[in-house]
């Protein structure tokens, strides 16, 4: 893969958020291995180094890009600063009115514009980006050239920030879809993005949960990982073979430990918390894979057995 990188994301965060960042870590990686137990997915992604050859034709290259700076990053790393726990929820959303779906700072903007040299060389058919306004903000920003030559653009509701819990921050919620049309007329919103419910404008956050499972108490890592997989399967489905994303931290950390397998393959972990520092791009070449043959999976016909009749019947019927 290739990143443009001369800062670290992981170096950057928090004392507080580092912690989180490696818990988040261990249970994404754990949810991944109890997906593929439980035979939840039949599809496999694995990175490949630039130099690795793959006679598949199901390889992409996708240029992620975390937004710049949004107005939140620094109200939050100002609230750790003073000491105090960053807390914009529902309850006191109305002392936070920029908080709501923040815009990048004039240090994000400048962060998705020095991407332009790097990005002009790009070809990409396809452009997707968060429906989050600083994602939005960095993609029209980032890849400006491939936005002036009429590339399509279209946002994506699994690619947003992971929401945690029965009441997410308010940096993590959205404008409704027909506001954020109305202002990004380059983006199409109609596709990917829920429409509002009555006066809620943002259904997913809204509900704290999942179009793919049960949240009991919320957002949480699971619905994560899961939105993060589904994501990918759309993507590696599209017929472009060159794409960019326009995404956020979390979403990445639990997209490529939650749901990616490194270069070295099944079984391997990364060396290292895939943490994007804000304004970062990598460039990565992803193939889609079968699921590996899983080994003793003969001994499923004992399931039912262990699990209530006993193996008296079978002996009988032998």
């Amino acid at each position: 893969p290739t990143r443009m990188e001369t800062r670290n994301g992981f170096a950057e965060s928090s004392a507080e958020d580092q912690v989180r960042i490696k818990n988040w870590i261990v249970r994404f990686e754990a949810i991944k291995q109890t997906a593929e137990f439980y035979g939840r997915r039949p599809r496999r992604f694995q990175l490949l180094e630039d130099a690795q050859e793959t006679p598949s034709m199901r390889v992409k290259r996708i240029h992620f890009v975390r937004h710049g700076e949004g107005k939140h990053n620094v109200w939050r790393a100002a609230e750790f600063a003073a000491g105090r726990t960053p807390h914009a929820k529902r309850n006191n959303m109305t002392d936070f009115p920029e908080l709501h779906d923040p815009r990048l700072t004039d240090r994000g903007q400048a962060e998705a514009k020095a991407l332009q040299p790097t990005t002009r060389d790009m070809q990409p058919q396809l452009l997707v980006t968060s429906p989050l306004r600083r994602a939005v903000e960095t993609l029209l920003l980032a890849f400006k050239n491939s936005v002036d030559a009429g590339v399509p653009a279209v946002a994506h509701e699994l690619c947003r920030e992971t929401l945690r819990g029965n009441d997410p921050s308010i940096y993590d919620s959205r404008l409704s879809r027909e506001a954020l049309q109305a202002e990004f007329r380059q983006i199409c919103f109609d596709s990917y993005v829920l429409p509002s419910e009555g006066e809620i404008g943002d259904p997913l956050w809204w509900h704290c949960g999942s179009p793919f499972g049960r949240c009991e108490l919320g957002g949480n890592d699971a619905a994560s990982v899961e939105n993060a997989w589904h994501f990918l399967c759309w993507l590696m489905a599209r017929p472009e073979s060159e794409i960019c994303v326009a995404t956020h931290s979390l979403f990445l950390l639990a997209l490529f430990h939650g749901a990616v397998d490194p270069p070295q393959g099944l079984g391997a972990s990364f060396p290292s918390p895939q943490l994007w520092h804000t304004g970062e791009l990598r460039s990565v070449r992803i193939v889609e894979l079968e699921a590996p043959p899983a080994s003793g999976s003969c001994l499923l016909e004992y399931a039912a057995m262990l699990d209530g009749t006993g193996l008296c019947n079978k002996r009988a019927s032998d």
